[in-house]
């Protein structure tokens, strides 16, 4: 029997202990995918969860506190901070890792020891630390500095007192402790805390001094203290920047060098807007390249252009501070302006240039229509046709004056030539420069405007390849239709006018055709190709006896080749209308 009783009293302990060696082994090794028992995380039983379980438990923790909003304490006024707003966060995973690491360590008898600590009431509580966006919770602080405390530090500065540089002297302020409060707060939330939190205040020192500010005032005064005087090159004019402009213009700045430093400086913007008022006066504008004929070689050169100036907005502040900072006077900053409408380059390009055309026609010498001739010719002589423009004889030269010097000759009045007494005598004569003029027209391959020829035919001029001229009409008018600029040059001798164009007509020719009262200009172009055109015009009847030749030549056929030139458009075909009906009475020019 004591046999029996020994035996059990061994075997029992050792039941025991095989009963509490399984139930560890089934804890810590058989279900090692789970937490053991009696593990905690920040007071949250996760203990025989899976990792999956206590994520979630430990997701739920996180969601409680961020939903619960901490209150804070600043001078005195209680406000608010949302856990959300801030990014309170807790790393689910990294407190799971720490929970499945319990008791799992290589130790087996500290582990075991351990276990059977939880078994008799011990639990390992895992803390749960949370983290927090500290730049949006700064930006929050930074907000109830100004909203709330508003008591911010003012660092010295120059100001203008009536006209006058002043001291604003510097002053300390008072802020939130920012890295204190964001630490209390995150402890709040992540305890779940519902007590206030008094947010800790720090004053906040001014960056310079009162000596400081001393002598960045007596900096200010030196830049203001005298008038600044920029001038243009080549020019004596100077834009002037007054005293009073420049102290409307001062500034001062922080420069946090160390140590900090009060900087005044004239405001950009200021000068600037000082230098727009006064620009204009030194705007240099655009000059369009010319030309130049040489009346001794009959050579046209270019006279090339030139770009706008103005001033250097951009640049002005620059030199008007080192001004201040030197002798207060300087060069002022300029740089390209406006572009000319016609530029060196285009000018050139409508070369080569050379004599397009020339006619003569001839007259008895010393008579008055030679000074009204040759006074019309100085009156045209010398002008320039820029293509595309139209020239018109009236418009240039107006009307036949004798306060201009001309004279009183024969005009075709009532279908006869007649003199002195009607204002049509005025200038009469002219319509053989008008003649001249047209048939340089003709032969130059520029497009005619306008013509008429005379009611009478005149054997001095080209049977109907002529024109007469009055004011304000008839009129001779042509249009540059070339690429090229047109010179017209006139001359005369006692008893001859020539006008000549020179240019470029891009190298077209023109030759006249005569087929009884109808002329044909035949233009041969660069290409070969070959356009007419033709103008038809009826004399009249001689209706008596004077020096005016009446009956028409025989037909033929006049060419006349022009020298080499540019390029240009074709004009279109016309027919010129006959004059009115010998019956009515009709005044003109004089022949």
């Amino acid at each position: 029997m004591r046999r029996y009783i020994i035996a059990a009293a061994i075997a029992l302990p050792l039941i025991v202990a095989l009963v509490v060696v399984g139930m560890y082994a089934y804890d810590e090794i058989a279900t090692d995918d789970q937490i053991s028992h009696g593990v905690s995380a920040a007071g949250v039983d996760i203990s025989r969860m899976s990792r999956d379980q206590a994520e979630a438990a430990v997701a739920a923790y996180e969601a409680n506190l961020a939903s619960q909003p901490v209150e804070v304490v600043v001078e005195g006024q209680t406000l608010t901070v949302d856990p959300m707003v801030i990014g309170f966060d807790v790393d689910e995973a990294d407190v799971v890792d720490q929970a499945m690491r319990v008791r799992r360590a290589s130790n087996g008898f500290s582990n075991f020891a351990k276990w059977i600590g939880t078994r008799i009431g011990g639990v390992t509580d895992i803390s749960v630390v949370g983290t927090i966006d500290y730049e949006a919770l700064d930006a929050i602080l930074t907000e109830w500095d100004l909203t709330v405390i508003d008591e911010p530090a003012q660092d010295g500065a120059v100001v203008v007192v009536n006209g006058v540089p002043t001291a604003e002297y510097p002053q300390a302020g008072i802020r939130i402790d920012h890295d204190a409060a964001a630490d209390l707060i995150l402890t709040a939330i992540s305890t779940g805390s519902d007590e206030a939190i008094v947010l800790p205040l720090v004053e906040i020192e001014p960056r310079v001094n009162d000596a400081d500010v001393d002598q960045a005032v007596a900096l200010a005064k030196d830049l203001v203290s005298d008038r600044i005087v920029l001038r243009p090159t080549g020019q004596t004019t100077p834009l002037v920047f007054s005293a009073a402009g420049l102290t409307t213009a001062l500034r001062s700045e922080i420069v946090t060098h160390s140590p900090a430093t009060v900087v005044p400086y004239l405001d950009e913007d200021v000068i600037k807007a000082i230098a727009r008022t006064q620009s204009p006066a030194f705007e240099v504008p655009p000059v369009d390249a010319s030309f130049r004929f040489d009346p001794e070689t009959k050579e046209i050169s270019v006279v090339p252009s030139r770009v706008g100036r103005t001033i250097d907005i951009d640049a002005i502040a620059s030199v008007v501070s080192e001004a201040a900072h030197g002798t207060r006077s300087g060069t002022i900053p300029m740089i390209d302006g406006a572009q000319p409408s016609l530029t060196t380059e285009m000018a050139e390009a409508m070369g080569p240039f050379g004599e397009v055309s020339t006619f003569t026609t001839y007259h008895p010498c010393c008579e008055n229509r030679v000074v009204n001739i040759q006074l019309l010719a100085d009156e045209i002589n010398g002008h320039w046709v820029m293509p595309g423009e139209i020239f018109s004889i009236n418009d240039t030269a107006g009307k036949r004056t004798t306060a201009e010097g001309y004279r009183r000759a024969g005009a075709i009045i009532g279908g006869e030539v007649v003199c002195c007494d009607n204002p049509a005598n005025v200038g009469g004569g002219t319509s053989q420069f008008a003649t001249t003029f047209y048939n340089a027209v003709f032969f130059g391959c520029y497009e005619d405007v306008f013509h008429q020829p005379h009611s009478l035919y005149f054997s001095r001029y080209p049977y109907v390849r002529e024109a007469t001229l009055g004011f304000p009409a008839p009129d001779v008018k042509f249009r540059n239709d070339s690429d090229s600029v047109v010179y017209i040059e006139t001359s005369y001798t006692p008893s001859s006018i020539t006008v000549t164009f020179y240019g470029n007509n891009g190298g077209r020719t023109c030759e006249s055709q005569r087929n009884g009262n109808t002329i044909t200009r035949v233009m041969t172009h660069p290409d070969g190709s070959v356009t007419t055109q033709s103008w038809t015009w009826n004399y009249r009847s001689k209706k008596k006896t004077t020096t005016t030749t009446t009956a028409p030549p025989s037909s033929s056929t006049t060419t006349t080749v022009p020298p080499s030139s540019s390029t240009t458009t074709l004009p279109p075909s016309s027919t010129t209308t006959a004059p009115p009906s010998p019956s009515s009475t009709t005044t003109t020019a004089a022949p």
